[in-house]
């Protein structure tokens, strides 16, 4: 198995090295396209797959994947038509540009994607239901009081991003994006439910860039929203990772390992332990509902137990029932069905590539079979 799955990663980036050959061949004349630009390309690529801890690479990849968004195949699209015999390439270039980009912020698809990923997060509780009611009927929940950390996925403070949740008058001065905010009250209320097993609780947040004195009051800020609903101080970390999963997985495994709190399962490859364990130390995992199996397969794909706790789920039970004007007015372009269509896409290519980068199990393994989550 693990010869296969290595086997499958190394065929998916020589596929990635054509694609990107292609591309250039596009945009640059044959006889400027020398074979040394080619071979440091796909050395860079190379690069990729054996040097899988490099953040050069993650950059590297944000270029390759534009392309391959919503918006940035629009772009791409719309540019390449003006170049060459417009009157015979253009029109069809363009007519493909606006059709994805209709498709793309059309409410209808936007939900349709968007429900198909925030389901798998119910069927995976679900299924731990079932598996669990075979080995242990008395219990009815996950064994959350096995936690020893609460991770919270969040992102940089000074990455620009637009979000729907705007502050109030009252809450003008505080350096917290408000989707944040929702993600420590779900963490605090978590904490408040286990906290006589006391887990240490790391945020992901903070300003990448800047002095320790710049950053510090965004930190503070944190702390005092945790600190507010009852997490002790001490037991508040604060990294600046944002939303780099796999940097939160290799901090969480240092740490609780420095706390003798987590040892490395000896294993052949990923998911050789015992995945019934009910008593070994859990990490509780609180990201959005679309990221959250990208994350919770990254954790246990280094051995660390997840039980996961999604927020900010866009889908709503009760839409089914909307009347038919409702349900037209979703066939409207608009923008904020653009993003989410965008935020799926690029979560569906982080996940592609955490898979080639080697942090995530094959494509075979169901999330659902390894991964607690609260109900």
């Amino acid at each position: 198995m693990d010869i296969l799955n290595l086997l499958t990663r190394l065929l998916l980036w020589l596929g990635i090295g054509y694609f990107l050959w292609w591309i250039l061949r596009k945009f640059i004349p044959a006889n400027f396209l020398t074979w040394f630009g080619g071979a440091m390309i796909l050395a860079l690529i190379a690069a990729a797959f054996l040097f899988p801890d490099d953040s050069t690479i993650g950059v590297f990849w944000q270029f390759l994947a534009f392309p391959l968004t919503p918006l940035g195949a629009t772009i791409t699209l719309l540019a390449l038509s003006l170049g060459g015999d417009f009157k015979k390439q253009g029109p069809r270039l363009v007519t493909v540009a606006l059709l994805i980009l209709l498709f793309s912020s059309m409410p209808l698809i936007a939900r349709a994607l968007v429900n198909h990923s925030e389901q798998s997060v119910q069927r995976a509780y679900l299924s731990q239901r079932r598996l669990c009611s075979d080995i242990c009927p008395a219990i009815d929940q996950v064994p959350i009081d096995r936690a020893v950390s609460l991770v919270v996925i969040g992102e940089n403070a000074d990455a620009y991003r637009l979000t729907n949740a705007l502050s109030s008058r009252i809450d003008a001065d505080s350096p917290l994006d408000p989707a944040l905010v929702a993600r420590l009250n779900s963490t605090a209320n978590i904490y408040n439910r286990i906290s006589a097993a006391r887990p240490f609780v790391t945020v992901t947040a903070g300003p990448r860039y800047g002095s320790p004195e710049e950053q510090e009051p965004l930190r503070q800020a944190i702390r005092q929203q945790l600190t507010g609903r009852g997490v002790p101080a001490e037991s508040i970390r604060v990294q600046n990772t944002g939303t780099d999963i796999r940097a939160a997985v290799v901090d969480q495994e240092a740490f609780l390992s420095e706390q003798g709190l987590f040892s490395a399962p000896a294993r052949s490859g990923p998911f050789d332990t015992d995945r019934n364990n009910r008593t070994a130390n859990r990490v509780v995992l609180v990201a959005p509902a679309l990221t959250m199996r990208r994350a919770a397969l990254a954790f246990e794909n280094e051995g660390l137990q997840v039980v996961a706790a999604p927020t900010e789920l866009y889908s709503t039970p009760g839409q089914t029932g909307r009347d038919t004007l409702a349900r037209l007015a979703d066939l409207v372009p608009d923008v904020n069905a653009l993003a989410l269509t965008s935020r799926y896409w690029n979560e569906l290519l982080s996940a592609f590539y955490y898979y080639l980068r080697g942090w995530l199990p094959p494509f075979s393994m169901q999330w659902e079979q390894v991964v607690e989550t609260l109900p």
